[in-house]
């Protein structure tokens, strides 16, 4: 394409280099840094020592253009197919339906140098084992020529398959007066990843759609901050190392002190103190752990009587209950008898005669109220009566005697404990001391002997365990003094470096300051290119992109994205369309290609257009040009906006169709202007021998009208868009122009209703055989039309699509 006469846009996404990469450079950077700093002398010299130079970068990539991708067998490639490149600064542009073959190049490039390719991470194992062309027999194979800096011949990256795998691959360099040499021995991995030259549709989804962390990462990467981060991760170390003993000793600490409360002796006590502070007194630790006086009279006398605790005796407790559980048998055998009946009665007739003494002169009974009833006859009879029914309940009554007195004998079992009773076993003897207070012989029958035994039980463990501490008492102080000892050890080296690890921290915190300083200065010209080339991306959005900065550190790392909406802060992840968001993606990944340091020349991107309006599509077109203007840009896209946006912008650029025929046979041809592919396709169609004539009446109108529509797309687009109209204002009024003729108008006019008047102007500037033609086209795209002579048939279209595009 010719180059524009527009005025160039009002900057560039370039800028100034983002950091020298130089070891030296940014080691004078951080020695400045430090001497400014109010650390003291042995915190930087700590420092200084910790930002050792690692040396060259091993295996640096040389400066490399593409020149060449050649494929076989490998995706929607079957045999072998090349797609030439201009080595150099410059943008061309892959073009063809989807399932073409052309993203099979694209990811033939990146797979060719990575051995991988982003778009199958994370997808399921069918991705990684449907890579081979099934129409290809023959083993796969990807060849990447390049260009290198200083190289007279061009250099090939070969790759080839064995396996069904993907990853069952190998790759070499073969280098014009070079051995071959594996791919993976030239360390290029680093820069591969770091200046990462590949960007596929799927790619700028994840670096919008995925972590936080990870759009750190893809950003961060191309800071040069990699020695900052050596440093840091070998202060981390050093600050473990340092760290080690304290840790050591605090996780130790509980377990000393438990052994510590296991031990009844005075120094573990007072070693328990020392030890529980915040601070602990080390200095009274090691006295006591030397230490070697008798423990304390009074825990061993305590020892003493607690060995000798003696709790209820369960077996005569045991004879009680047995006795009081046969008395309550007894009695129950004799409830409901004649016994217990006369005991009643009994008892009944000595409450009547109680009533009858205290009362003589009452007549009536004090339960009927019937009169003349209760007189001394009466009193003589009922005593007499009740003489004899007692006799007759004795049986009863010596029954519930024997059930009080087996009930008492249970009580006094319960006899309190002394004075001095432990209070780890207070709550069992309680237990068996509230048996004095059951009233119910069943119920105290129920829980006296195991209430016993409990307190038994309990006294017994006391009696042994003093008896085993009495024992084993200066045993366990020697064990808990060499633990202490073993301890202080420990803790000795806590403290002994604990200056050192003073001196690591206040290095870290100066360092992550530093870092974070650093990070955003190199962030400065990437975040301006970012928001320039934003500028250009977001044509007609009113999201307007403000500073981009990399904040955070660990897990907590982020881009921060200042957008605002009409002037209004808005949270950028939330608010912008798909579109807007791949631009955006775009806008951060881009800088990278300017970087000096970059290594690859070239840019390779798969599908950039896809959910982008016609304004945004615009937009890129020019960011494109600009990237093509310092280095090599290589677009594979089935969008037909974006060539069509390069050829009425007039932006230079080198376009290629590729189509895919019968089993997957690629064919890769110039496709610089649509014009004249549709009039080599008509050319073709006239070559044809033995072509049925209707076959030509039906499909050559097609094509020279297809290319008349090409030739006058591009003054329409011109003409709407110096109007001013937005892009989907423009594309609208496009889609309603169905004939040539209105087509015609739009070009001439900007309104495709003034057929009448455009047709008498074309007539008038080109001849009625101008304008008949394109009713000739207009109609055979709906009709057979005659056809006399193709070859003049094209001839008058090419002439007629020259003259419209000036239009």
């Amino acid at each position: 394409m010719s180059a524009s006469t527009d005025p160039a846009p009002d900057s560039s996404p370039t800028g100034p280099p983002a950091h020298d990469p130089a070891v030296g450079t940014f080691a004078h950077l951080i020695d400045g840094r430090l001497a400014g700093s109010d650390l003291d002398e042995c915190t930087r010299a700590l420092l200084r020592t910790a930002f050792q130079d690692d040396g060259p970068v091993r295996g640096r990539m040389p400066g490399a253009y593409l020149q060449s991708i050649t494929v076989s067998g490998f995706r929607g490639i079957g045999r072998t197919a090349r797609l030439p490149l201009t080595p150099g600064p410059g943008l061309t542009l892959v073009t063809g339906r989807n399932g073409s073959g052309k993203s099979s190049f694209a990811e033939a490039v990146e797979i060719a140098l990575t051995g991988d390719n982003a778009r199958w991470r994370g997808r399921s194992d069918i991705w990684r084992k449907s890579w081979r062309n099934l129409h290809h027999g023959q083993e796969p194979q990807v060849a990447v020529e390049l260009r290198i800096d200083g190289d007279p011949e061009p250099a090939t990256v070969l790759r080839t398959w064995h396996g069904d795998d993907v990853a069952d691959s190998a790759a070499e360099l073969d280098r014009p007066g070079h051995d071959p040499v594996p791919l993976q021995d030239l360390g290029w991995q680093e820069g591969l990843a770091t200046y990462r030259p590949f960007l596929s549709y799927s790619e700028l989804g994840q670096v919008i759609g995925g972590k936080p962390s990870e759009m750190y990462d893809a950003v961060a990467s191309i800071l040069g901050l990699e020695q900052l981060a050596a440093t840091d991760k070998r202060l981390r170390e050093l600050a473990r190392e340092y760290e080690a003993p304290a840790k050591v000793a605090k996780a130790e600490l509980p377990a000393l002190l438990a052994l510590l409360d296991s031990t009844d002796d005075p120094r573990a006590r007072g070693a328990h103190t020392a030890l529980s502070g915040r601070r602990p007194d080390l200095a009274r630790v090691a006295e006591l752990a030397a230490g070697t006086g008798a423990a304390d009279e009074a825990l061993l006398f305590d020892l003493r009587r607690r060995s000798t605790l003696a709790g209820p005796d369960t077996e005569a407790v045991a004879t009680a209950v047995t006795r009081l559980r046969e008395a309550i048998a007894w009695a129950e055998d004799l409830r409901g008898t004649s016994a217990e009946d006369a005991l009643r009665r009994a008892e009944l007739l000595a409450r009547a005669l109680a009533h009858h003494r205290a009362h003589p002169a009452a007549g009536a009974c004090p339960v009927c109220g019937g009169a003349a009833r209760l007189d001394e006859q009466w009193a003589r009879d009922a005593a007499e009566q009740e003489r004899r029914l007692r006799s007759e309940a004795e049986l009863i009554l010596t029954a519930r005697g024997e059930l009080e007195a087996a009930a008492q004998a249970v009580r006094d079992l319960a006899v309190p404990p002394p004075d001095w009773l432990p209070s780890e076993i207070a709550a069992a003897w309680d237990d068996w001391l509230r048996c004095r207070t059951v009233s119910d012989p069943a119920v105290l029958a129920s829980v006296s002997e195991n209430a016993a035994r409990t307190a038994a039980d309990a006294a017994r463990v006391t009696r042994h365990e003093a008896a085993g501490r009495l024992a084993g008492h200066d045993d366990t102080w020697r064990d808990a003094a060499r633990a202490l000892a073993a301890w202080l050890d420990k803790a000795h080296a806590a403290e002994e470096v604990a200056p050192h690890l003073a001196r690591v921290k206040a290095a870290q915190k100066w360092l992550k300051a530093t870092h974070d300083e650093i990070r955003a200065d190199r962030m400065l010209p990437i975040a301006e290119d970012a928001q320039r080339i934003w500028s250009h991306l977001r044509q007609q959005s009113n999201v307007t992109l403000g500073p981009v900065r990399l904040s955070g550190s660990a897990t907590q790392r982020k881009v921060a994205l200042d957008v605002t909406v009409d002037d209004i802060d808005a949270p950028a992840l939330g608010v912008m369309s798909q579109g807007e968001l791949h631009a955006l993606a775009l806008s951060l990944f881009l800088p990278r290609t300017f970087l000096p340091e970059n290594p690859f020349r070239f840019l390779v991107i798969d599908d950039p257009v896809q959910s982008m309006d016609p304004a945004k599509v615009d937009g890129l077109a020019r960011v494109l040009a600009l990237l093509a203007e310092h280095r090599q840009v290589v677009v594979f896209t089935h969008d037909t906006r974006l060539p069509q946006a390069l050829k009425y912008l007039r932006l230079p650029a080198t376009v290629y169709t590729v189509d895919r025929r019968e089993r997957s046979s690629v064919r890769v041809r110039s496709g610089d202007d649509p014009v004249k592919q549709a009039l080599h396709d008509a050319k073709a169609l006239a070559r044809t021998r033995d072509l049925p004539g209707d076959v030509v009446t039906r499909v050559l109108p097609g094509l020279c009208r297809t290319a008349l529509e090409a030739a006058l797309l591009e003054p329409a687009r011109r003409r709407l868009l110096g109007t001013g109209l937005s892009h989907d204002e423009i594309e609208r009024r496009i889609a309603k122009a169905h004939k040539l003729t209105e087509l015609a108008s739009l070009a001439l006019y900007g309104e495709f209703d003034r057929v009448g008047e455009t047709m008498t102007d074309l007539t008038r500037a080109y001849g009625q055989q101008a304008t008949d033609h394109i009713r000739w086209c207009n109609k055979g795209s709906h009709e057979a039309v005659p056809v006399d002579d193709v070859e003049d048939i094209i001839r008058r279209t090419a002439d007629l699509a020259k003259a419209v595009r000036s239009l």
